[in-house]
């Protein structure tokens, strides 16, 4: 892939040039199930992602994905949003010992998809940590939409730590818990005026951040479990973040 890798400073850097040039840009992350949902009936046979465990536990419900597998309707909004996205994440630092990132990298080669951009999506866990000071610029001043089942509480902790210090209004908090309330989401995010929408909704980030960026000519970023970290001002820490470790991440 001749992409670009960003670290977290250069995405911080990215993001806030577009605000303050008031250009779109869209930065979403692609992760296992967001690959496997890409590769259904194209890279797998309907019996190979059925029994994969990405769809397994999607389909049970222990995860609350919004979607359930087969679902080719999703996967063709999937690849309609990630070629129109500017900036893309994946699982690069674990993808030669674990299967996710190798997954995303065989959907970008079989449709096509060429990023100029990409970065470790691990780091959207964190950067409201690392990066704080870019962070808070991003924030300064905008009119902000947070969209995700965690945006509410999100929105009272920003509100809270630094609302008087950062001069920025939250228009909106959208709940969002399944791929078939994207039009309703869509609709309401046409109504509101803000600078930046920050998304953390699973596939449905994928397919929301473009059209942020394209339909109103704004920034979008889909910090993911990010949105927990900022509701609770600790690290959402999994498998993944065990694996790298978290001092490594937070210099990433």
């Amino acid at each position: 892939m001749d992409a670009k890798q960003l670290n977290s400073g250069r995405l911080m850097d990215h993001i806030i040039k577009a605000l303050e040039q008031k250009k779109p840009l869209s930065v979403i992350s692609v992760g296992a199930t967001e690959s496997y949902a890409m590769a259904q009936y194209t890279i797998l046979s309907e019996e190979e992602f059925m029994n994969h465990k990405e769809a397994i536990v999607t389909n049970s419900g222990v995860k609350v994905r919004g979607f359930t597998f087969p679902n080719v309707s999703l996967r063709d909004d999937l690849v309609a949003a990630v070629k129109q996205a500017d900036i893309i994440g994946y699982n690069i630092e674990l993808r030669h010992s674990m299967k996710a990132g190798k997954m995303t990298e065989l959907v970008f080669q079989t449709y096509g998809i060429k990023p100029k951009y990409v970065y470790d999506s691990l780091i959207r866990r964190v950067v409201m940590f690392s990066q704080r000071p870019k962070f808070k610029e991003m924030m300064r001043g905008r009119r902000v939409v947070l969209v995700g089942n965690s945006a509410k509480p999100a929105r009272d902790e920003m509100n809270r730590r630094w609302k008087h210090k950062l001069d920025f209004e939250i228009v909106g908090s959208l709940p969002i818990s399944s791929y078939h309330e994207i039009k309703t989401v869509q609709c309401k995010l046409d109504k509101l005026d803000y600078d930046l929408c920050l998304l953390s909704a699973g596939v449905n980030a994928i397919i929301l951040a473009p059209y942020v960026a394209r339909q109103h000519g704004k920034v979008a970023f889909d910090i993911g479990q990010g949105m927990t970290s900022l509701a609770t001002k600790t690290v959402v820490e999994t498998g993944f973040i065990r694996k790298v470790g978290l001092p490594r991440l937070m210099k990433m």
